[in-house]
């Protein structure tokens, strides 16, 4: 089979060291395979993010679910770019975790689907946290293409689901896959092209087994007319499936090219290729791996029980402190029914006398108003009675007047009489005279003077 000229010149390029690092606290998880599709279920892929030396998290590598606690991915997924060395902590996602844009405090992030914020984000994934990391002895990671022996075996502090096991293929059925061209697919959180959009879900497509790499150790290539890895899918599962079993024969860990990079969007006469380390040669790794996690799965075990039995007893005392103190709080509670209810008969007393002196009050005011009046009515008899004696006072002097006007009256009708009846005399007597004189004029002659 024909070789392309770039693979015998050169080593290739590592996935990662295509992604355009960003200094974003939050790992962003990985975009996705080129000419792929969304898998509906990926229970074994997962994303790896690391924490440099300069504190920022950075994402951009995928890894696949081994057990509870063993993941394996690319190893320079868990070392710094520049320096070679580990990063200071690796965190594992969970399995076939979704992933989000959100925006807080004027910040852009990209956090787990079925979280809601940064910080709940960060709690959901620091459960799964590097303890180990198994490497070999000869892995060198201070240049930029891809080195041998380029694979990574992570113990996790938190156990993780496993819902479909696999099966590390062993070096025969290895070199059967790549013998009979078998079809493998690949899981990744890589770019959805070249420098391209990214996508939140993890991706997948198949690619055919090509051939061993002569550049690189315990490596080989993929190869597709429609579909490769991108940046950001090192490190993910390739697997063989038959109707029993799934075989996890490598993880993915570069291009085709060490001069262009892994162009995924770019065929190479004519065809896409993905390069893997393949898993057979390293089930020390594994094993070594799988033991760290056991034993330290029986030191969480023993610490655990010390842990149950100091809970247990601190539980005890807590209990035995609650109950004293709900006791403290039954009999403080009872005495503060005793003291409220003494209150509340002392304002009730209180009350009955606050009213009796306001009855009391109100019936001073009545009997002073009653008095005001008595006193106003008693001075308007006072005033009705002098106003009367004097009126009596007038009248009696009013009434020795009119009585000596009267005396005098009579005394001056009496005068009256004494004079009418002296005139009455005279007019008698005028009277006779006139007879007299009529009788004498009578006669004739007249007397002189008739």
């Amino acid at each position: 089979m024909n070789v392309f000229p770039s693979l015998v010149a050169n080593k290739i390029l590592f996935l990662a060291i295509m992604i355009i690092s960003s200094s974003v606290l939050l790992s962003t998880p990985a975009h996705s395979i080129y000419g792929g599709s969304a898998s509906i279920s990926a229970p074994n892929v997962v994303t790896i993010t690391k924490e440099h030396a300069d504190g920022n998290r950075y994402g951009g590598c995928s890894g696949a679910l081994l057990s509870a606690r063993v993941v394996v991915t690319a190893a320079h997924c868990v070392t710094e770019s520049e320096t070679g060395l580990l990063a200071k902590s690796i965190w594992v996602s969970p399995p076939g975790a979704r992933w989000k844009d959100h925006e807080e405090s004027g910040k852009k992030w990209r956090i787990l689907e079925n979280a809601t914020s940064a910080a709940e984000s960060r709690a959901i994934y620091e459960k799964y946290k590097a303890i180990s990391v198994q490497l070999t002895s000869s892995y060198y990671s201070s240049s930029s293409i891809v080195e041998d022996n380029d694979i990574a075996f992570l113990v996790i502090e938190n156990s993780l689901p496993v819902t479909t096991p696999i099966t590390l293929a062993s070096d025969q059925e290895t070199e059967d896959f790549i013998e009979r061209e078998t079809t493998a697919r690949l899981y990744g959180y890589g770019q959805t092209e070249f420098q391209g959009a990214s996508s939140k879900v993890p991706m997948t497509t198949t690619m055919d087994f090509a051939f061993k790499s002569t550049t690189v150790a315990n490596s080989a290539y993929l190869v597709s007319s429609t579909s490769s890895a991108c940046p950001g899918d090192s490190g993910g599962p390739v697997i063989v499936s038959t109707p029993t079993r799934l075989y996890l024969v490598g993880v993915i860990s570069g291009g085709p090219d060490a001069t262009t990079g892994p162009s995924c969007s770019a065929k190479v006469s004519g065809n896409f290729y993905t390069l893997i380390t393949l898993v057979t040669k390293y089930s020390n790794l594994a094993f070594q791996a799988a033991t760290f996690a056991a034993s330290s799965s029986e030191e969480n075990k023993s610490k655990l029980n010390a842990e149950t039995i100091s809970a247990k007893s601190a539980q005890t005392k807590a209990e035995s402190e609650a109950k004293a103190a709900k006791d403290a709080q039954t009999k403080a509670e009872s005495e503060a029914k005793a003291a409220k209810d003494a209150q509340t008969k002392a304002e009730s007393e209180a009350k009955a006398a606050k009213d009796a002196q306001t009855k009391a009050e109100s019936e001073a005011k009545a009997a002073k108003d009653a008095q005001t009046k008595a006193e106003s009515e008693a001075k308007g008899a006072n005033e009705a009675l002098a106003k009367s004696e004097a009126a009596y006072k007038a009248a009696a002097e009013s009434n020795t007047a009119l009585s000596t006007e009267i005396e005098n009256l009579r005394k001056e009708l009496s005068n009256l009489s004494s004079q009418v009846t002296s005139l009455k005399t005279i007019q008698v007597n005028n009277d006779k005279l006139v007879k007299k004189l009529a009788t004498i004029c009578k006669a004739k002659p007249k007397p002189k003077g008739c």
